[in-house]
């Protein structure tokens, strides 16, 4: 049987970099496929209300198209995410649909666990921004397996391959990971639980991983740089346990707001008359 693969575009450009680095990608894949593309920004996703409705009776009172991208995307048997760099960040579609995902933990579908190979294109070398942690995060907190995090270079559709044997060649390696059984390596100097290369300095030798949220130490010896980095057992999302965990935070602090909401209503309301609203 086929596998299928689910490509979320975050570009609204019809055969932009993204659209073209993703089938190019596909053509690698040594596996009988078939490619379904969800142009995002052509989906109406409203943004998340914070009423935590779907965590009391299990259904979000917003009706637009998330549940049948959420279901199109737990249906696959791989997954592909691609954005291009606005104001070095990514298109701003990928928090509004992450921020609704909140009506996931009482879904009877799961996204957790399925390879996901997320691609970032940007037009100036170096400028991508924090685009590629923001895809990489995207991918932890919905349980993704992350196979491949890649940032390629073109302004002009389809620039990044033109000319551009090296890129070419990075997008057949990726369609070739996508449903490998070689598990994911990562640099000395990346986390080793997640691979993410963006981290904090604490002070001293403490760190902490952007992405995962873990914290560790960085290591010297000579030139060479080595992170370490344990498991948080306060991550809210980085195991599964951790992430129903944080399912039944929610519930709790939704019961709790019913028990103090008219006491923080009394003090809410103190503020209500303050300002003018344009």
């Amino acid at each position: 049987m086929a596998k299928k693969i689910v490509a979320l575009i975050l570009s609204p450009r019809e055969l932009g970099n993204c659209e073209i680095l993703v089938k190019e990608i596909c053509r690698n894949v040594s596996v009988e496929h078939e490619l379904q593309l969800i142009r995002l920004t052509n989906k109406k996703i409203k943004p998340c209300k914070a009423c935590y409705a779907c965590l009391v009776n299990g259904s979000c009172p917003l009706e637009d198209d998330f549940i049948s991208v959420a279901e199109t995307m737990a249906s696959a048997d791989a997954l592909i995410v691609a954005t291009p760099t606005y104001f070095m960040g990514a298109n701003g579609m990928v928090k509004v649909f992450l921020d609704r995902c909140l009506q996931l933990y009482p879904a009877t579908f799961s996204l957790r666990g399925k390879p996901v190979i997320n691609l970032v294109t940007a037009g100036i070398k170096g400028e991508a921004g924090y685009s590629e942690m923001m895809l990489n995060s995207f991918s932890l907190i919905l349980g993704l397996k992350l196979r491949a995090s890649e940032v390629f270079y073109g302004a002009l559709p389809g620039e990044i391959f033109l000319d551009n044997d090296e890129q070419v060649e990075r997008a057949a390696t990726l369609g070739e990971s996508l449903f490998s059984d070689q598990e994911r390596s990562f640099a000395d100097w990346a986390c080793p639980l997640c691979g993410s290369d963006v981290i904090q300095l604490l002070g001293q030798d403490r760190i902490q991983c952007v992405v995962c949220r873990n914290y560790g130490s960085i290591n010297q010896d000579g030139e060479k740089v080595e992170l370490k980095v344990e498991i948080n057992p306060e991550n809210i999302f980085f195991t599964k346990e951790q992430f129903n965990r944080h399912g039944l935070w929610l519930q709790d602090m939704k019961a709790r707001f019913m028990r103090l909401r008219r006491k923080l209503a009394v003090l809410t309301g103190g503020y209500a008359d303050q300002g003018k609203w344009l």
